[in-house]
């Protein structure tokens, strides 16, 4: 079973947790560079091809990055422009962030850019028209629907494997990839990205994977700040302490192990890989 390996191009200060303002950005300190190498280190060891979700501020601080990335053989893929919420978007705002993220990499690449996830999983009910802005606009794949909810995003109820959304009645061409969760019974786990894969050890995370490749495929996603415990440490709450900072020198073993044990291509690949059901997303 293949799976889809996904990574989110955002430096520790994007961060929604951390909710550094903008306006200090280009004050802190820049790390992605070399977080996102030892990403590309570590897949160009295993021989494997994955989807880098770059957001437009940090290709356009670092083409030279976007370039290396696709030059490896990896897929492009959109992550916003400067990692603003869906949800707090209006539906042509939206389209212009859209299309200034997708230009700029697609300029800096050379390659067509199909792909697209929300900034932090930021499309809510309330915001399902993002979906048909990305197919009008040419996205064959998006993975943004965090089908648990949490305390910043995602929808409760959201199907969990590979699906065509039906919004208003209207079945879309567009697939949508959620990111992975084990199902058992009235359940959802969460184990295949972020805190949830740095905080679980990894008998649980393999296992989990196997369950649901019996299945379907599985999506595993991991940013570039995870794999960098020498980041700057803020001052912020207890809880945030956790869900960023948890963890961090672990990440790199557990997602090598996870390429050892399982297949992985890259997220465009899907669309055209099977027939998936036509389903509502609430």
């Amino acid at each position: 079973m293949l799976n889809a390996l996904t990574v989110d191009v955002e430096d520790w200060y994007h961060t929604h947790d951390l909710n550094i303002g903008e306006d200090r950005w280009d004050s802190l300190e820049d790390r992605i560079e070399r977080s996102t190498a030892t990403i590309l280190e570590l897949f160009s060891r295993h021989g494997v091809r994955a989807t880098f979700f770059i957001l437009g501020h940090v290709a356009g601080r670092h083409p030279g990055l976007v370039r290396e990335i696709a030059g490896a053989g990896h897929e492009i893929g959109c992550h916003g422009d400067m990692h603003r919420m869906v949800c707090r978007q209006t539906r042509e705002e939206f389209r212009a962030d859209l299309l200034k993220s997708r230009q700029l990499l697609e300029d800096i690449s050379g390659a067509g850019v199909r792909v697209y996830r929300a900034p932090s999983w930021s499309i809510s009910p309330d915001s399902l028209w993002a979906l048909e802005v990305l197919e009008e606009e040419g996205f064959v794949c998006d993975s943004s629907l965090q089908p648990f909810k949490t305390p910043l995003s995602g929808i409760s109820g959201a199907p969990v494997a590979p699906y065509h959304p039906v919004i208003g009645g209207r079945r879309l061409k567009l697939l949508e990839f959620p990111p992975t969760v084990l199902q058992l019974g009235g359940l959802r786990l969460p184990f295949a990205g972020g805190l949830y894969l740095r905080a679980l050890p990894f008998w649980v995370i393999k296992g989990a994977l196997s369950r649901v490749n019996l299945q379907r495929p599985g999506l595993i996603y991991v940013h570039p700040w995870e794999l960098d415990p020498g980041q700057p440490r803020i001052k912020t709450s207890a809880v945030v302490r956790i869900t960023h900072y948890l963890k961090l020198g672990g990440t790199r073993d557990k997602i090598a192990e996870l390429i050892k044990h399982f297949s992985f291509t890259v997220l465009g690949d899907f669309p055209g890989m099977g027939d998936y059901p036509d389903l509502p997303v609430v």
